[in-house]
């Protein structure tokens, strides 16, 4: 399949801004596809059954989200490992960490999926979640943890591809099951009205056939095919290098949807309404959102594959071109929601309460959100340096911390909806603060360090 053969980006020589672009522009639509998974799931809810159940669907979004987060982040680290290695040209050495990754996220997707499962119940009991939420959110929450072994698997191969530069493949990857997901989703509520369990189960079959998608383009992929179902090849140096990465990267994640899963439990007090109107509001959000994601992506592998070539100059274009560009399209897209909010969040629900609510939360939110776009592309700066133990403790303080913070101070006070959205343009202001001054820092470091080397290396030929 042409898919499995496209072509890899070197990010780290030739013109970078086009090459950027070419590289990131995949990842964009990626991401909007991958939304297609939830956003999908909950436009079919939303539509035919229930307020109640597209609540569910909702509060299952921040759970399972923190079920994946941790490999979601562990993917980060395959992916500065191997585009360091990339730009250092050191082919055997990326070799190993493909073969590495890919066993130690069948492995350990497998174990989490299990536990995810049996846990369910107690975490929506902890979560204070409404009565007439909690039956349908947990059955549908159980059925959506089967697919977690086959997202995991497809994070950890699209982290290697796009560290060759190829941001194409785990694109088409989603767009192929993007389809799927929505095809299942009318099959299982229209011809086989099976409820919120169909829609559980379209996920499951469209992220299975992505993670088999993702292993035969690995194994196709020149000159390294993957050996990894062959013979279970985790080489302990390896794993430890992409851990020192993604685990800090991966325990950030999980530590965002914490204080996101804080965030939920109050909103799980006003009522089922809330529930839904949040909801709806995080799956808008999400197509601001991942798009910020995709851009930081591409500067994560962008920096690790210069700083692997000791090109830093180019780092540093590079890094404030996306910064820039990143705001620029969060002002366009968050531009057009507040313009227009009646009619875009009337396409994920019909319920004139929930709308009105959902459009409250967005006005707080949306016309700041470029705070967010600086602060995750300046973090993806950081991580692609190797600094993902800096970047989680930012994130843990200036961000997790200070929201939950707030939220802590709110609940002494009567608050309303737009109070507790306030929360989340108030902490990434910080965030974005703090990462612009430690990439600056790290970066000087870094250069002249290497300008050091370099020097030596010099005197001693």
């Amino acid at each position: 399949m042409k898919l499995m053969k496209a072509r890899n980006i070197d990010l780290s020589s030739g013109p970078m801004i086009p090459r950027m672009l070419l590289f990131m522009l995949p990842l964009i639509g990626g991401s909007i596809f991958q939304q297609l998974y939830n956003t999908a799931d909950f436009l079919f809810v939303g539509n035919l059954l229930d307020k109640h159940a597209a609540a569910a669907v909702g509060v299952a979004g921040t759970v399972t989200y923190c079920a994946i987060g941790m490999f979601m982040g562990i993917s980060v680290g395959t992916n500065v490992v191997a585009a360091r290695y990339v730009g250092e040209k050191n082919e055997a050495k990326v070799k190993k960490v493909l073969n590495t990754s890919m066993s130690f996220a069948f492995i350990f997707g497998v174990l989490m999926m299990i536990l995810a499962v049996i846990f369910t119940p107690q975490i929506y009991t902890l979560l204070n979640t409404p009565a007439d939420v909690l039956v349908d959110a947990t059955r549908y929450t159980r059925i959506f943890f089967l697919s977690l072994p086959f997202m995991i698997i497809y994070n950890m191969g699209s982290g290697f591809f796009r560290a060759r530069g190829n941001s194409s493949t785990p694109f088409w990857i989603l767009v192929i099951c993007g389809f799927l997901n929505v095809a299942l989703d009318a099959f299982f509520l229209i011809v086989v009205p099976l409820g919120i369990n169909g829609v559980a189960f379209s996920t499951v079959f469209s992220q299975m056939f992505s993670a088999a998608l993702t292993v035969a383009g690995l194994m196709r992929s020149d000159p390294f095919p993957m050996k990894v179902f062959v013979t279970w090849a985790i080489d302990r140096e390896t794993l430890a290098s992409i851990l020192r990465v993604g685990l800090p990267a991966g325990i950030q994640t999980v530590l965002i949807t914490v204080s996101n899963v804080m965030v939920q439990y109050h909103i799980n007090g006003f009522g089922g309404t809330a529930v839904a109107a949040f909801a709806t509001y995080y799956k808008l959000e999400n197509f601001v959102y991942l798009p910020i994601m995709a851009i930081s992506q591409t500067v994560t592998t962008f920096v690790a594959q210069n700083d692997g070539a000791g090109n830093y100059p180019r780092l540093w274009r590079g890094t404030v071109f996306a910064v820039l560009f990143s705001a620029a399209v969060t002002a366009v897209i968050a531009g057009l929601i507040v313009i227009f909010p009646k009619t875009v969040f009337g396409w994920f629900i019909r319920s004139d309460d929930v709308v009105a609510a959902a459009i409250s939360i967005g006005l707080v939110t949306l016309p700041f959100y470029w705070l967010s776009a600086l602060g995750e592309t300046l973090g993806g700066a950081v991580r692609g340096l190797g600094y993902a133990l800096t970047s989680m403790v930012v994130v843990v303080t200036c961000l997790c911390g200070w929201r939950i913070l707030l939220l802590t101070l709110l609940a002494q006070h009567t608050h309303t909806l737009e109070d507790i959205a306030r929360v989340y343009p108030e902490s990434w202001a910080p965030v974005a603060v703090a990462f612009a001054v430690i990439f600056c820092v790290i970066f000087r470091r870094r250069r002249k360090e290497r300008a050091k080397a370099d020097l030596e290396a010099v005197r001693e030929s």
